[in-house]
């Protein structure tokens, strides 16, 4: 900051508002009088403006390249690019291209308001996955309809008949 020519400095490129707070306290004094005090005490809040990033969904400064989380998140991101934990940790934090971080934000919005509806989020599987899913739940019923020798696994006894 340089000092102006009344010797005061002068921040032009921050600017700090002040909001400033009163408050009125009543005490009695007791039995020996009557009368009321009155005092106010006077308090000063400085007040930070709200930083504004230039990509979508972004809320923090990117964070340093050493940074545990950052290579962590980084890492998860390269390895499983269809991560929305690490996509969105990337995004928050302004590591992602414009157009991605577009696409994040997006995503995210919509996420968030499927979950304040109630909508149950279906999960998108491939072809093949739901193909053996359902050949799956085939073995299964399967098992269940073959016979009673499921019931010794659980009770670890084999029933005897009398004789």
């Amino acid at each position: 900051m340089k000092p102006n020519q009344d010797g005061t400095s002068s921040s032009s490129s921050k600017q700090k508002s002040v909001a400033t707070i009163t408050k009125s306290e009543t005490s009695e004094i007791p039995k020996s009088s009557s009368s009321k005090i009155t005092s106010t005490t006077t308090t000063t809040v400085k007040v930070k403006p709200r930083k504004v990033y230039s990509l979508p969904g972004q809320k923090h400064d990117p964070p340093e390249e050493r940074e545990p989380l950052r290579i962590f998140y980084g890492s998860l991101f390269e390895q499983i690019p269809s991560s929305n934990m690490a996509e969105f940790w990337m995004m928050e934090h302004g590591l992602l291209s414009p157009e991605r971080a577009k696409r994040a934000y997006e995503k995210k919005q919509k996420l968030k308001q499927q979950q304040k509806t109630g909508t149950p989020i279906k999960s998108q599987q491939a072809p093949s996955d739901r193909a053996e899913s359902s050949s799956q739940r085939q073995q299964g019923k399967k098992r269940i309809a073959s016979g009673s020798d499921d019931d010794e696994e659980f009770t670890g006894k084999k029933k005897k008949g009398k004789g």
